[in-house]
């Protein structure tokens, strides 16, 4: 479950520009109708990569190009947007849960700076309408791992409809934390939810520091105190993972980096992947560091079937 957002991607030739537009850089910043026209007419000149995305759904449908059953619910307007966004989701396989919303789809605007890094923009529009009342337990049956993106915390009766209504139908819950100042915003009731409904957390150094106030090993610790797999992923030096007394880390792969939108989203994937083909714990972060690595390598979240065809070679 996550925002249904269309990814409008911009490379950028300084971060001045970033300033200029009170975007801190490698944050995630929700922006309302208005300022969401003012800056797409300030961005208007740069060339822009048009993506279906979201952070769960990225996730999730790179969890069904690699062979997992996968659905995703969501919600977007009738507009090409959102007709176009559902249709992606079905050219990858995915069962489709979304909902019809009254206002404009959602759309996310990515500007990666020079050094790969990614800055969100994110008018939500129909996607923020998701409501707790959306929620049928219909949509849980027949799985077994519900994934969750951290930028829906800001709803907070929806994941708390949503983790009870899963957990109800027997399954497993997975969240990753999404950005630092989501956790920063959210901080109680996310440690609430991890400690209560939470199975699996993903999160990268900064998140996990906003959650706990440690350091990547130390938070990692602290994490796995509270659920059954803790995922700490730590840049170009690869992932942490703690399930129980077994702890791995799995140093990142060779990669040339272009774009990193979807790191996470797809280390996800792969780890998924491997949970869902009973690898052990080493392989499993070791399949998250190579989606990872590989979609970096790409400007935004998607890759193509040769790229998915090395990907499963190295696995």
């Amino acid at each position: 479950m996550g925002n249904a957002l269309t990814d409008v991607l911009m490379s950028i030739d300084s971060d001045d520009l970033l300033k200029e537009l009170d975007l801190p850089k490698g944050s995630m910043q929700l922006i309302n109708q208005e300022q969401f026209f003012r800056i797409s007419a300030r961005v208007a000149h740069l060339p822009k990569h048009l993506v279906c995305g979201g952070s769960a759904a990225n996730t999730i449908t790179g969890a069904s190009r690699l062979g997992v059953a996968s659905g995703f619910i969501g919600k977007v307007y009738r507009d090409e947007v959102g007709l176009n966004y559902e249709q992606d989701l079905q050219s990858y396989g995915v069962q489709s849960y979304l909902l019809n919303g009254a206002l404009a789809s959602g759309q996310c605007l990515v500007f990666v700076s020079p050094d790969g890094e990614r800055t969100f923009a994110t008018y939500l529009g129909a996607a923020a309408n998701l409501l707790p009342e959306d929620i049928r337990p219909d949509y849980f049956r027949d799985s077994n791992l519900f994934y969750i993106e951290g930028y829906l915390v800001q709803n907070h009766e929806l994941i708390l409809k949503a983790v009870q209504t899963a957990r109800k139908e027997g399954l497993r819950v997975a969240l990753d934390l999404a950005s630092f100042n989501v956790v920063e915003d959210n901080l109680d009731f996310l440690n609430n939810i991890v400690s209560s409904y939470v199975d699996i957390v993903f999160a990268n150094e900064e998140e996990a520091k906003a959650l706990t106030g440690l350091q990547p090993a130390e938070a990692l610790e602290s994490i796995a105190s509270q659920v059954e797999i803790a995922v700490v992923k730590v840049g170009e030096r690869g992932a942490m993972a703690i399930r129980g007394n077994e702890k791995v880390f799995v140093p990142a792969i060779q990669a040339n980096c272009v774009d990193t939108t979807g790191a996470g989203d797809l280390f996800a994937a792969g780890f998924i992947y491997g949970l869902s083909t009973g690898q052990s714990l080493a392989d499993c972060t070791r399949y998250g560091t190579i989606t990872a690595g590989r979609v970096i390598e790409v400007m935004g979240p998607k890759m193509t079937d040769t790229t998915w065809d090395l990907i499963r070679s190295n696995f």
